[in-house]
């Protein structure tokens, strides 16, 4: 018995695939392009979702007085001038939260946000 290109899996085209090969060859890159949608759907949704949260929220509930620093004003003195129930150091890191300072140096001219009961 010889064999023939046909026993061996090549036809005049070349190459014959069987059953699985085709599911193999065609139905794994679907698979894979379907998760890869599915996965950027999910993310895109959940991201509109944030955004979608993040504007409906309404006022903080932060009231506050604007202050412009004088010339040798410090954190201390302006937090113990406020008219504020609460620890003036207490106070100090509420002011350095609300208005993003990094470090208690504070600029002549500089306007900050100074919390109030």
């Amino acid at each position: 018995m010889t064999a023939t290109a046909t026993d061996s899996g090549l036809n005049r085209n070349g190459l014959t695939l069987t059953r699985r090969g085709r599911l193999v060859l065609l139905g794994l890159p679907a698979a894979l392009l379907a998760a890869a949608v599915l996965a950027a759907a999910f993310f895109l949704t959940s991201t509109l979702m944030n955004q979608a949260q993040a504007n409906t929220v309404g006022d903080t509930g932060v009231e506050a007085e604007t202050v412009t620093v004088s010339e040798g004003e410090t954190l201390w003195s302006i937090a113990s001038a406020a008219d504020s129930g609460s620890n003036t150091q207490e106070l100090i890191g509420q002011i350095a939260e609300l208005n993003g300072l990094e470090s208690s140096e504070l600029e002549p001219g500089q306007v900050l946000h100074i919390p109030v009961d």
